[in-house]
């Protein structure tokens, strides 16, 4: 039987499985839901070996994906290209000729009219002239972090925070004009980027995480790992994530 569902491509800064962290927690229900309606297309990063070992499972939500590997460390130096291009560093670190040439192919080969890019440096792939909806899930304002890290941090950083704060809100602004819709992950996020793009407040809007409320039930009973008598204290948040 023909799938009738319409392609849509679907990009991610990061595999969007497991979902063990909290980007892709959120990037996986994208896709999930995405995958209801539509024909997944598929293009993103994968930054640590042990998620190497998913991108096979990415076929029971993708018609077809490209996930690029990439070394942080090696990214980070070669991001260093934006300074001489007066860009946003982050722009070159997630820039791959490769997943470029795939966008375009599948784009046309499958008469991809819409797309969704997670994360704002994605959104660098969105230049194409058969895209006629675009949606950025920006989550929260990137560059309004960059900005904040700056003021702790002593010079050179301090510096290069500022300048990658000022250089990516100036893309995200130019990204957010060309898409037909930009989405935060809470309303005091969307307002802060209203407030830094006004022109294009009318077409910023919320989505939230949500809490998925069957997996989640309390109804649910499970062993527990901890042993009995002490308190017990779980903070679930990346630890080798600065802002935690």
């Amino acid at each position: 039987m023909e799938d009738s569902r319409p392609p849509l491509l679907y990009l991610t800064h990061r595999i969007p499985y497991p979902p063990n962290k909290g980007d892709k927690v959120r990037s996986f229900n994208i896709l999930r839901q995405l995958a209801r309606t539509h024909r997944v297309f598929l293009g993103c990063f994968v930054d640590h070996p042990d998620d190497k070992q998913h991108i096979p499972a990415l076929r029971k939500w993708c018609e077809h994906s490209c996930v690029v590997p990439i070394e942080p460390g090696i990214r980070r130096i070669a991001s260093l290209r934006g300074l001489l291009r007066g860009e946003a560093l982050s722009l070159p670190y997630y820039r791959s000729p490769r997943l470029r040439a795939w966008v375009r192919r599948v784009v046309i080969e499958h008469g991809i009219r819409s797309a969704v890019a997670f994360s704002g440096p994605m959104a660098q792939y969105l230049d194409l002239p058969g895209l006629d909806r675009r949606v950025i899930d920006f989550c929260d304002v990137d560059s309004a972090k960059w900005s904040q890290y700056a003021s702790d941090r002593r010079w050179p950083m301090s510096w290069l925070y500022r300048r990658e704060g000022e250089r990516l809100l100036a893309f995200e602004r130019a990204s957010a004009a060309r898409c037909d819709a930009s989405l935060f992950v809470t309303e005091a996020e969307a307002e802060l980027f209203r407030g830094a793009a006004p022109e294009i407040s009318a077409r910023v809007g919320v989505m939230q995480n949500g809490v998925d409320a069957e997996y989640f039930s309390p109804e649910h009973r499970f062993e527990s790992p901890y042993p009995p008598g002490g308190p017990v204290l779980v903070f679930s948040g990346a630890m080798d994530y600065w802002p935690n």
